[in-house]
């Protein structure tokens, strides 16, 4: 077979260009301290690393989610440390205001504190995030939630949580809705609630009452009247019948027990007028309960009938604001859970991007010590294929035809 002096040329240019892809691709290696620079280099490797890199892309997702849960919370938490501490100097006030030897002048100062609480309240429920978004707007969180209407506070947005993935079937929600933390507050002793009919003429007053016996205790709807002197009479509104045993001797201050339920009246009541209602427990919102305080409080002096009821006002008041406190702190109690289920799987969360890290980096990082001699052989090989090359470039029967 004859072998030209242009065959032998490109087979040694071919084996220099060779040397040098292969030396190349040894320098970019060191460069970027990666083994595989494409999947060509090592298939199976390639695919794991792919796939690992979708996990940990997932998972910093998941981190980033959980960033955001944190700060939504956080910022929940630190509100309503402020609607605490502000419902804690409203329950101050009112057990200032309750004093009997206090003037008309001095309650109503008290009030308009109160009032100005009220108005801290509202401005407090519709906060905004870093976003721009009301915290307690639940799914509506371009619209103010709270405002205030025919002298009530109206809620605007719905029940809806926001729940972020945070990591492997782990969603949690980044806030709550309004309408569960200002709104839906049990009055009354949370059981059953009492209150005086507003035509009172008398100076009877009512107290929140007790549970006697709950398994007594109907959840019906009961009417307290006096239809003579001396006695009291109970009527179960629900059935439409007088309670058995009623009517029996009214005692001012005595306690009156009836189907399961324990209620205190003193005073006198009016024979024939007065009534009080015993009903089961319902929501009501806190801007409710401390305008009712304050309205109480700014009540000037009139009637011994609007006395009594101005005292029944302030003192249900401090009740229920006992219930306002108690759900603020289970609100934040909540909070707080949250929080830690978050740091806790944020440490998951890191945990795994770490081990998916390190097997990554197994497969995929450069071994710098077998790269450099590595390297050496190849450029020693380039160097050996250029001198070739160039003894070959030589060879030629012209050179010995001279």
């Amino acid at each position: 077979m004859r072998v030209s002096t242009r065959q032998l040329q490109q087979t040694a240019i071919s084996g220099i260009l060779d040397r040098q892809n292969a030396l190349g691709k040894t320098q970019e290696q060191m460069a970027t301290g990666k083994r595989i620079l494409s999947p060509a280099d090592d298939p199976v490797a390639a695919t794991r690393i792919h796939s690992f890199k979708e996990s940990i892309d997932i998972l910093q997702q998941y981190q980033s989610n959980a960033d955001q849960v944190k700060n939504r919370l956080g910022s929940e938490e630190s509100i309503l440390k402020g609607v605490v501490d502000s419902i804690q100097r409203v329950r101050e006030l009112a057990v200032a205001g309750a004093n009997g030897a206090l003037s008309d002048v001095g309650r109503q100062s008290i009030a308009k504190e109160v009032y100005t609480r009220l108005e801290s309240l509202l401005g407090m429920a519709n906060t905004m995030d870093a976003n721009g978004e009301y915290i307690f707007g639940g799914n509506r969180g371009t619209t103010p939630p709270f405002t205030e209407s025919g002298g009530a506070v109206v809620y605007n947005g719905d029940d809806g949580q926001r729940r972020l993935q945070i990591g492997p079937d782990f969603f949690i929600a980044n806030g709550d809705a309004g309408s569960d933390v200002f709104m839906r507050i049990k009055n009354g002793n949370k059981i059953f609630a009492t209150e005086y009919n507003p035509v009172n003429t008398g100076t009877g007053t009512i107290n929140q009452g007790r549970v006697d016996d709950i398994t007594a205790y109907t959840r019906h709807d009961y009417t307290i009247s006096f239809p003579a002197a001396g006695q009291v009479l109970v009527t179960n509104d629900t059935l439409g019948t007088p309670v058995t045993g009623f009517p029996q001797a009214y005692t001012p201050g005595q306690e009156i027990i009836f189907d399961g339920a324990a209620v205190t009246i003193s005073g006198d009541p009016a024979v024939g007028i007065d009534t009080f209602s015993v009903k089961p427990s319902s929501s009501q919102d806190v801007f409710t309960t401390v305008k009712r305080l304050a309205d109480a409080l700014n009540q000037p002096s009139g009637l011994a009938s609007d006395e009594s009821k101005a005292k029944m006002d302030i003192t249900r008041s401090i009740s229920e604001l006992d219930n306002v406190l108690e759900h603020f702190l289970n609100v934040s109690a909540s909070i707080g859970s949250r929080l830690n289920s978050v740091d806790g799987q944020v440490f998951m969360n890191e945990d795994t991007v770490l081990n998916l890290q390190e097997v990554m980096s197994s497969l995929e990082d450069l071994d710098y010590a077998e790269a450099v001699g590595k390297l050496n052989l190849q450029m020693v090989g380039m160097q050996a294929a250029q001198q070739v090359y160039l003894k070959a470039q030589g060879l030629s029967l012209f050179e010995f035809m001279r």
